[in-house]
């Protein structure tokens, strides 16, 4: 027994004052005061909060915002000041919008002590006097009333049929019936206890305080939602991508090293940055700052921007499915979801009570000739869609499943009331009905007498379209099952029933806990006709009682009489075999889940009426129409219950075929969680998974522990609390101490003081466990056991999102990876403790978030495998420069350029993708595993990694080849040998000068010889073109761009020359195989070719603007193709944003390579279209190898699902999981 309790003792003496202790007089004002300043206030302390500043240290704990802040630094180094201005920019936006929004969602507590009382009244000196509940200690005795909300936990000392909503901590929106004696100790919301925050729908009472403040079950919630997540605390793509991050750090620490090492060991040079060959600290430096460079462009540093861009456009995509997620990391875990705890009422059922059956006995005198004989009618309402009156009511027998799934499909959800009728199947309630028989008789009787007997409920529909009621949720159900009859107040066949029956209001019996039972009088018509019931000539009115079938049953002693197709009242003596039937149909249906009810009729004469019109009370009026048995009639038992979100199975169904499971845990009990765990496919059909696969949440405790008596109560309570006490068994402190094994460090294992030490005790937390790992249906829950149920599943290394709508599901909701509550019918608690709201509060909602997850995930995954294999393919390509001794296919600024414009700006928008085919057929990913598969890194990046280099660099070799004869770096910088270009070794010759004997090469050439080719096509080459350096300055673009259309600038003719070589150049003195200047010639008026307009220069950068364009028309069709795992062709418009980059990508190339300032900085040629036409065909190759790998990897990826799946199906920790999953051979 776990209720609430103070431990503080009350101290004798006269200082003390004299509290009475007495339930009539209450405590006096200063043992109050006395109490008040020992306890404090009666008030919930309100929860720690996370500052902004830990969920922003939280936010940036990754890896890659630390290499990103040293690319920035590195970028802003070299000279690339914007590139470093957006990157830290982006990375600090994104942080501290994601910051924003988590420290917002912070406010459960504040709406929790916005739920607790404002106003009460209480027995103050003999005196009842209103205070403020925050003054309110134990022993205080308060007076409750219709619409109290409950200030304390508190002993029942009075009850007038006191009625209280215990939603807040159940979760059960039903009304409870409070009493002076507890119906079952064993259980821990008391029928004897009223509790905090809770509040009185009905009646009136007395109580006596006995817990405040914290010390309340109310506290316990508080207490549970001041539990916070750590400052290391990550989300399961942060594990992932800091993961990856520690291993691109490594990587790039042995690519600076080894770039470095390898291009200063074989004396690297870059025709665009060239160094003597005996500057060894050129040559250094040079190699260091390629490599860092490289290194700078290979950081994919956009993956946490572009990661936070596909988790808010994967929180987009769930608020277009009715999901609102307050933080944007749920997308995420919801993506790695493996556990679904969900509460049951309003969630996976309708939150509405709904009639599904109805019962019904005569006697029919034609049925046997040796006598009347007992006749049933068992007929079923569906479909059940909550309030809606659109349903019909159909004989048990001929509601086949296929049936129903007919009716499913026809349902329209905007129809008022369709007729589901169909050969076979006959729609008993539908209007106009012309079928006849015992069914159609039970019907007719079934529904009038329940729309005339429940008068005070009504049903309407509000402004949005949505049906609702008021007042009693028990007669809503019969309510909205007399509607789908046609029975409508103030319409119809209603209005001239109602007329014709004309209800005598001030004889009508109300509903009291003590009599559970209610009843109606109505006035009869001319024709003593009730629908198909026909009273007797001598009857002017009749009652209609509607009970509890234990408590009615043995009140009434008939049944009706089938007659010449009416049904005669009261009719035949009700036998002993009728009296077991109807027990033994309500015993069916409480092990169904069901709840029962009973309606009887009791026709009533004139002398009748006039009796009760003389009666002074209810209870005398009742005794009128129970005096004589055999005059009322029963005939007609209802089963009720709160139907299953039509919705609902297919999403369990879909769960379990993407590996999830779903666990219900619910306040309910244990027959009626079973019954509903069981339709809607949670738990096996069979009894031997029922009681392996379910469990009542006491199981999950300790045995309670023995405590001294330290109350501070009246008499009358302590001995109440005594009494519930020595029901149950308790274990003394030293030997449950010594019998607890295992670890005990989840949450629920805290430290207990005096204000919770009423809560109860869990097991070890392995042997949580064992029990979480195959239990998927948990009854009798009360909040601290979804704690304890959430924080074992994720000890167990699953990811948990449980749902919720309650003040009672709020800790859960708080302690979950993900906590989804209800938006329409959540409370504040829960929406403020929740990551996702369901605005729809339907629990196929949470599916589709989860497929929106799943989705995001997906797409991170594509984004990162295409971004690092284009980055790492520009890698490869570079260092097989280096190695192959030919210029660069990129330069520095081009590759950043590129990387803005395509590896961020085009990739972002594979966000917008849609999810693959299969995304919810397979298991969830473990938090911890790499962002990438192995088989996407073996047949995905591998391959690209593999083909990518040789079309870049064929394309790269293409262009200089066709433009200068020459590919490598040694030919294109050229030689200072004087028979180097006669013996076609090198394009340029260079010139230098002695000094002291050493030998200093100028950096520029003074003679070029290029094989040209017909429209730069290397096959096609046809002559040779030489060139001679000037010293005068040639500014215009028209020569930078296309040097040899101006030959007369570089003839041998020109004035430097006048023709000969003589004077200008010659053999050195000590070296005679080495050009030197002319002593003659100046240094500055050396005849070199201009920088940037010597063939070889123009050649390669002929070469590298057709490496760019492959590079950039490959790189974007390598996105276009990364986009799907299928053919690209059948996804080619599944994504129109794509377009936008598809369309933005090509213009910048465009512009960069053919706007002549932009081409003058970047250094680019305006190729011809001929080159650039085989320049895109290279980039078009990429699509097509791409594709080619795709084939493979699909084919290893269905082997890898099915192989996830046998190793699912062979974990221990899926013991309780029965998946729906079928394994195909691949």
């Amino acid at each position: 027994m776990s209720f609430a309790r103070e431990s503080t003792k009350l101290f004798s003496g006269p200082s003390r004052g004299a509290g009475t202790f007495q339930p009539a007089e209450g405590l006096t004002g200063t043992e109050a005061s006395l109490r008040l300043h020992e306890d404090g206030p009666n008030v919930l302390d309100p929860p720690p909060k996370d500052s902004i500043f830990v969920i922003f240290i939280r936010q940036t704990q990754n890896m890659f915002f630390l290499l990103t802040l040293v690319a920035a630094l590195v970028s802003w180094d070299l000279g690339s000041h914007g590139k470093a201005v957006m990157l830290v920019c982006l990375v600090a936006f994104m942080s501290v919008a994601n910051t924003i929004g988590e420290y917002s969602s912070q406010d459960a507590g504040t709406a929790l002590s916005d739920m607790t009382a404002q106003q009460t009244t209480c027995l103050r000196d003999g005196q009842a006097v209103p205070i403020n509940p925050a003054g309110l200690v134990v022993g205080d005795v308060v007076m409750l009333k219709t619409g109290d909300v409950v200030p304390a936990d508190m002993l029942v000392l009075e009850a007038n049929d006191l009625r209280v909503n215990e939603a807040l901590l159940t979760g059960e929106p039903r009304e409870v019936s409070k009493s002076t004696h507890s119906t079952d100790p064993t259980v821990s919301i008391l029928s004897n206890m009223v509790y905090s925050a809770t509040s009185v729908v009905s009646g009136h009472g007395k109580a006596e305080v006995v817990a405040t403040g914290m010390r309340t079950q109310v506290g316990l919630i508080a207490k549970r939602l001041g539990n916070q997540k750590g400052l290391t605390e990550k989300n399961p793509l942060a594990v992932s991508v800091d993961a990856l991050g520690k291993l691109l750090t490594r990587v790039l620490l042995v690519v600076v090293i080894a770039t470095a090492s390898v291009a200063y060991k074989v004396g690297y040079q870059d025709p665009s940055l060239i160094c003597r060959a005996d500057d060894k600290r050129c040559l250094f430096k040079s190699a260091l700052l390629r490599a860092v460079v490289m290194t700078i462009a290979l950081i994919p540093h956009g993956i946490p921007v572009v990661c936070a861009i596909m988790l808010r456009v994967g929180s987009i995509q769930i608020q277009r499915r009715n999901g609102i997620p307050t933080k944007v990391s749920a997308v995420d875990y919801l993506s790695a979801t493996s556990v679904i705890c969900t509460d049951k009422t309003g969630t996976l059922t309708e939150g509405k009570m709904t009639a599904s059956v109805l019962f019904g006995l005569c006697h029919d005198d034609a049925a046997s000739a040796a006598g009347p004989s007992t006749t049933e009618s068992n007929l079923t309402f569906y479909p059940l869609r909550g309030l809606s009156p659109n349903g019909g009511l159909f004989e048990t027998s001929q509601l086949t499943s296929e049936r129903k799934q007919r009716i499913e499909q026809s349902f329209d959800a905007n129809a008022l009331r369709q007729s589901f009728s169909e050969p076979g199947l006959h729609d008993h309630a539908a209007a106009p009905q012309k079928t006849t028989g015992l069914h159609k008789q039970f019907a007719e009787a079934h529904l009038a007498c329940a729309f005339l007997n429940c008068h005070a409920t009504h049903l309407s529909l509000n402004k949005s379209g949505a049906w609702k009621t008021q007042g009693n949720m028990t007669e809503a159900a019969l309510k909205v099952a007399a509607a789908k009859a046609g029975y409508w107040e103030g319409e119809g066949k209603g209005q001239s029933l109602q007329k014709t029956h004309t209800l005598i209001s001030d004889l009508e019996v109300p509903f009291s806990s003590s009599r559970k039972m209610m009843a109606t009088i109505h006035s009869l018509p001319e024709n003593r006709r009730l629908e198909s019931l026909q009273f007797d000539q001598d009857s002017t009115h009749y009652a209609i009682i509607k009970g509890a079938p234990e408590i009615l049953l043995d009140r009434v002693g008939a049944v009706p009489k089938l007659a010449a197709g009416v049904l005669v009242v009261p009719g035949s003596v009700m036998t002993p075999s009728d009296k077991a039937l109807i027990q033994q149909r309500n015993t069916d249906l409480a092990n169904t889940g069901l709840r029962s009810l009973l309606l009887a009729v009791r026709p009533l004469r004139a002398r009748d009426v006039e009796a009760m019109v003389g009666a002074t009370s209810a209870e005398d009026r009742l005794a009128i129409i129970l005096e004589n048995p055999r005059a009322a009639c029963v005939f007609s038992l209802w089963g009720i219950f709160d139907p299953p979100r039509a919705s609902v199975p297919p999403s369990i169904k879909s769960c379990h075929e993407a590996g999830i499971r779903v666990v219900m845990i619910t306040g309910d009990q244990s027959a009626t969680a079973m019954s509903i765990a069981k339709q809607i496919k949670i738990l096996g059909d069979g009894a031997k998974d029922s009681a392996r696969c379910s469990l009542e949440c006491s199981k999950l405790h300790e045995p309670p522990v023995a405590r001294t008596n330290n109350r501070r109560l009246s008499q009358q309570a302590s001995t109440i609390l005594d009494e519930i006490d020595s029901a149950v068994p308790r274990a003394e402190p030293e030997e449950w101490l010594q019998e607890r094994r295992g670890s005990r460090k989840l949450s629920v294992h805290d430290v207990r003081g005096p204000e919770d030490c009423h809560e109860p005790e869990f097991l070890s937390e392995e042997e949580l466990m064992r029990i979480t790992s195959r239990v998927t249906c948990y009854s009798r829950a009360q909040p601290s056991d979804k704690v304890a149920i959430v924080a074992s599943l994720r000890a167990g290394g699953h990811v948990v999102a449980m749902t919720g709508d309650g003040v009672n599901d709020a800790p859960a909701l708080k302690a979950a990876d993900v906590g989804v509550s209800m938006g329409l019918s959540g409370t504040a608690v829960a929406r403020n403790a929740s990551d996702l709201i369901l605005m729809d509060d339907n629990f196929s909602t949470i599916v589709a978030a989860i497929e929106q997850g799943r989705r995001a995930f997906g797409n991170t995954q594509k984004y990162v495998l295409v971004n690092l294999s284009m980055k790492f393919g520009q890698l490869i390509t570079l260092l097989a420069g280096i190695l192959m001794g030919v210029m660069p296919p990129i330069s520095p600024i081009l590759q950043i350029l590129n990387l803005s414009v395509t590896h961020v700006c085009c990739t972002a928008f594979v966000a917008f993708e849609q999810p693959e085919d299969h995304i919810m057929k397979v298991p969830p990913r473990r938090d911890t595993q790499q962002l990438l598969t192995r088989t996407q890194v073996l047949y995905r990046l591998v391959p690209f990694l593999l083909y990518y280099p040789p079309v870049v660099m064929a394309s790269l070799m293409i262009g200089t080849f066709g433009a200068v004869g020459f590919v490598s770096n040694n030919a294109l910088i050229g030689s200072s040998r004087v028979n180097d270009l006669n013996d076609g070794l090198v394009a340029c010759e260079r010139a230098g000068w002695e000094d002291h004997g050493q030998y200093v090469q100028d950096t520029r050439p003074f003679h070029c010889r290029c094989k040209l080719s017909d429209n730069g096509l290397p096959w096609l080459q046809s002559k040779v073109v030489d060139q001679w350096g000037t010293s005068t300055k040639k500014n215009s673009l028209g020569i930078l761009f296309s040097p040899l259309d101006y030959p007369e600038f570089f003839s041998l003719e020109n004035a430097d020359w006048k023709g000969k070589t003589t004077g200008v150049v010659k053999r050195c003195e000590h070296d005679g195989g080495l050009w030197c200047w002319d002593t003659t010639v100046k240094r500055v008026n050396r005849p070199v070719l201009p920088e940037g307009l010597s063939c070889a220069e123009h050649g390669a950068k002929v070469g590298q603007t057709m490496a760019l364009v492959t590079i950039m028309v490959g790189e974007l069709l390598t996105v276009m193709s990364s986009r799907m795992e299928g053919f690209f062709l059948c996804h080619l418009f599944s994504n129109r944003s794509f377009f936008i980059g598809f369309v933005f990508q090509p213009t910048v190339m465009y512009l960069l390579i053919y706007t002549p300032e932009s081409a003058r900085i970047l250094d680019l040629i305006p190729i011809s279209s001929h080159l650039f036409a085989i320049a895109a065909g290279m980039g078009f190759c990429l699509l097509v190898f791409n594709e080619g790998a795709k084939t493979l990897y699909r084919w290893q990826a269905a082997h890898d699902r099915d192989r996830l799946w046998k190793e699912v199906a062979a974990q221990e920790d899926y013991s309780g999981f029965r998946a729906e999953k079928q394994i195909e051979d691949a």
